[in-house]
């Protein structure tokens, strides 16, 4: 082996790792869905007792304030005072920040 193949062999290698590594960081990540129900139910904690909730496990992307958020939505079955309540909840998929909650 000479040193022109050692040469063209690390070229080749660091190439292929600038590639992956460029397609990697291109990617957003999003937390889990579990890691977003759960902080659905920890927003609403202080105010409600949780008795049920559902979320879906595929993101959709929505605008709200004018602003594109990606969002898991789901719903929360909720008690205060006695009574069950339903809540509806988008929480953002990069961050895990409550960005909308409804009463149905």
């Amino acid at each position: 082996m000479n040193t022109r193949d050692v040469l063209v062999g690390a070229l080749i290698g660091a190439g292929a790792a600038a590639i992956t590594t460029a397609t990697i960081a291109s990617k957003k990540t999003y937390i889990s869905p579990e890691k977003a129900l759960k902080a659905a139910k920890s927003a609403v904690k202080p105010v409600y007792i949780v008795k049920g909730s559902w979320i879906h496990m595929k993101t959709d992307s929505v605008e709200k304030f004018n602003v594109p958020f990606t969002v898991y939505s789901g719903g929360l079955t909720c008690e205060k005072d006695g009574e069950l309540q339903q809540l509806d909840f988008m929480v953002d998929a990069e961050t895990g920040t409550l960005v909308e909650l409804q009463q149905q």
